[in-house]
């Protein structure tokens, strides 16, 4: 078993769930767990300068020729699917069909960017009961194999490196107490995108809009023009979202409103709403469309208090990216030294180096291999994981190796 793969499965084994609710930093006691393992991992490695915050992020660096370039992960896994007692399977030669995974739950290989590549190969996923834990646990495995390999061949060209694992990316809040400064480098990879190959430059805008709506309870058996029902305004409202605009109908450069979540009872009901584009004015429409639609349902439904409250979480780092080309040229040479051709592109979500990039530190997002995060399908290849990890160490060393162009 390689090491990254046996580094992974042992990661993916420990819950990491985050907790959006949580006023804590970490929002979840669990991701603890994997900090504090990775922090004697660090220390038993021999990397410099292990700190791990009281926030939970962990950093470490190891020396090198040339600039400080950054390596970063997350430790948390999506409270969108169950994240406590990940048993990982291991598919070998999988034969390129569909894996059922438990009644119900099955990955079905057309319905994937990338899998067809690995027919013939090992296909990691889990039992179906829970997510397998890919995002962010193999791009946490990649970078510690890395540094391993790197730290046991001091031949091995790399630059300076500094490293940072940070908790709840999945919350948004993966970069709070990021200490940009102590970090050290002005330049970072993320190790957290998904087919092999890949080379991701442009991330959404993202924003998260809370609409509550107030109605009047009273007993339903004499509500005759006096109810006002919370819950059944905030359906409609859901309902009167254009289904063409939602994550389930777009691709590629296409932002989308995605009702996350709806609960309440008659008296009070609250919507969680996902906005998401690639340009900012796309962003601003759907905030300003979801403030029309609560003052045309306050006029249809008098009664009702409605408010809506919307947050900024990350901005698309391409208008930071695009003054210096150094970190995208140098993962392209890394990917060729891979045996890959690489594709520059996007990804429809958002990174902990989005915010990153307007912190100081602009952020290219690297492939870990993986797919179909945050659900019980999730699955990687090892022969994609090995290949992000050779990608990575390919990366390194194009930046040892000399100047590229923007020098």
């Amino acid at each position: 078993m390689s090491g990254v793969l046996e580094r992974f499965l042992r990661y993916v084994q420990i819950e990491t769930t985050s907790d959006e609710s949580s006023a804590t930093s970490p929002t979840t006691t669990c991701q603890w767990d994997l900090l504090r393992l990775l922090e004697r991992e660090m220390r038993e490695l021999g990397m410099e300068g292990v700190h791990l915050s009281e926030y939970g992020v962990l950093r470490a660096a190891l020396p090198g020729s040339g600039p400080r370039i950054g390596l970063i992960a997350h430790v948390d896994t999506s409270p969108e699917a169950p994240g406590a007692g990940v048993k990982p399977v291991l598919h070998a030669g999988w034969d390129g069909s569909p894996i059922t995974l438990a009644p119900g739950i099955c990955i079905d290989p057309s319905g994937t960017a990338d899998m067809k590549r690995y027919a013939g190969g090992t296909i990691v996923t889990s039992d179906g009961s829970t997510l397998l834990g890919a995002d962010d646990k193999a791009g946490v495995a990649i970078i510690m194999e890395a540094c391993s390999i790197l730290l046991a061949d001091p031949s091995l060209p790399r630059p300076a490196l500094a490293v940072a694992f940070t908790p709840d990316e999945e919350a948004g809040r993966g970069v709070e107490h990021f200490d940009t400064t102590a970090f050290g480098a002005s330049l970072a990879y993320t190790v957290d995108g998904g087919p092999v190959g890949h080379v991701e430059t442009q991330t959404f805008n993202a924003a998260a809009a809370d609409l509550r709506v107030t109605g009047r309870q009273v007993h339903p058996g004499s509500a005759k023009g006096l109810m006002v029902n919370a819950a059944r305004i905030a359906s409609e409202m859901v309902a009167s979202l254009g289904a063409e605009e939602m994550p389930e109908n777009s691709e590629g450069m296409q932002g989308y409103t995605y009702p996350l979540s709806i609960s309440g009872n008659a008296a009070e009901a609250r919507i969680r709403i996902l906005l998401r584009d690639f340009t900012r004015e796309g962003l601003e429409a759907r905030a300003s469309s979801l403030e029309a639609l609560g003052r045309w349902f306050s006029v249809k439904y008098p009664g009702a208090a409605i408010e809506l409250s919307t947050k900024e979480q990350y901005r698309n780092p391409a208008e930071v990216l695009s003054r210096d080309r150094r970190l995208v040229e140098r993962a392209m040479e890394g990917i060729r030294a891979a045996g890959l051709d690489p594709v520059e592109g996007s990804i429809r979500g958002g990174t902990d180096g989005s915010r990153l990039s307007f912190m100081g530190i602009p952020c290219v997002n690297l492939p870990t291999g993986g797919e179909m995060f945050h659900s019980r399908t999730e699955w990687i290849a090892v022969e994609g994981i090995e290949l992000a990890l050779s990608s990575l160490l390919g990366t390194l060393a194009a930046w040892a190796s000399g100047p590229a162009s923007g020098d």
